[in-house]
């Protein structure tokens, strides 16, 4: 492995190629060929992407959450054949395209997308695709909002996987908001943890994962793409560029060393930060983050998730009938931005 490693996060929105394409199913004038339509040209969008990564001597480069653009598909529930068939379509081709394109461009890819299982179950994926054009390996979504969780299952792991480039472990969006997830990356060895996103994340999240496990965390989304170093350092960041890819270049073994006459190198024998982490942890401390039911479970009422079938339809008409409003250009009510005191 080389002192120095060069890694990259694409961001592209929106995909000007998919633009006039009927392909939202709430919208009246939708057509199943121009979502099909759409994955396709979303797929050759990023492939150009990819290309201009590796160009660039980037050796690993992520991609957004649902790269291939299926959106609101998940959430359509008034025929979810729908999104299981744009699912089933996409599932060998992207395999299919990405393990071309890591092999010609020479480059690790981590692509986010909904794919058909083994189990013949949906899940939000990030795929690692290698420079030999294999399937390294890949992490199911296991922290879904619970529109997501309609029509797709959760996975129950944070594996992570050794290249030649360095452990690589992978997060998916919403997964970010519980720092366990990341914990449990480097825990499984991840150095480099790399983050899809659909949300935009803050850069106190992000570093802080970073820093707290000691990992360069490559966050991918529609804007404000960033790559944090294992001090919290943020290295590079797209802002508000709407289609490119920017990079750093770490040394993923080095950068987690101190100073060596920083104190605690003397006090403790070991200089690298995460080594001493890991051999100063406390697990048997650390019970209570096993436990179903902890004490704060007591300081609020039982139930109140809306996960009953009857809660699933309720909400749903809820929001079918606020989003065909925003589609028509109304103002609605909700929003993901609202605060208390401010208006939508």
């Amino acid at each position: 492995m080389g002192d120095k490693v060069r890694i990259s996060t694409i961001q592209t929105f929106p995909i000007p190629t998919i633009q006039g394409l009927k392909s939202e199913p709430f919208a009246d004038d939708f057509v199943l060929d121009d979502l099909f339509e759409t994955v396709n040209r979303a797929v050759a969008w990023n492939e150009k992407l990819i290309k201009n990564a590796a160009d660039n001597g980037c050796q690993l480069t992520v991609l957004t959450e649902d790269f291939s653009r299926t959106g609101m598909a998940k959430r359509y529930l008034d025929d979810t054949s729908i999104f299981r068939s744009v699912v089933e379509m996409q599932t060998p081709m992207i395999a299919e395209r990405l393990c071309a394109s890591a092999k010609k461009n020479n480059i690790y890819i981590v692509a986010c997308y909904y794919a058909l299982d083994e189990d013949d179950k949906i899940y939000n994926v990030a795929d690692l695709f290698g420079p030999k054009g294999e399937l390294v390996g890949r992490y199911r979504k296991v922290q879904l909002p619970q529109y997501e969780m309609w029509q797709v299952a959760t996975g129950d792991c944070f594996p992570a996987f050794e290249t030649d480039l360095g452990w690589i472990g992978m997060l998916i969006c919403y997964d970010h908001v519980w720092p366990e997830t990341a914990t449990a990356c480097a825990l499984n060895g991840a150095q480099i943890i790399t983050h899809s996103s659909a949300a935009v994340i803050d850069d106190t999240r992000i570093c802080a994962r970073a820093m707290d496990n000691r990992v360069h965390f490559v966050s991918s989304s529609a804007y404000r793409s960033k790559i944090a170093a294992p001090n919290g350092k943020i290295l590079a960041n797209a802002m508000q560029m709407q289609h490119t890819a920017v990079w750093a270049d770490v040394d993923v073994n080095g950068s987690t060393k101190a100073h060596p006459y920083f104190w605690e190198v003397l006090f403790s024998g070991i200089q690298d930060h995460k080594e001493r982490h890991l051999k100063y942890r406390q697990p048997e401390a650390y019970r209570i983050l096993l436990e179903a039911h902890p004490p704060l479970a007591d300081q609020y009422p039982e139930g109140g998730v809306a996960n009953t079938p009857e809660d699933q339809r309720r909400t749903y008409e809820i929001f079918k009938d606020m989003y065909r409003k925003q589609l028509r250009g109304e103002k609605i009510p909700w929003g993901w931005d609202v605060q208390p005191g401010n208006k939508c």
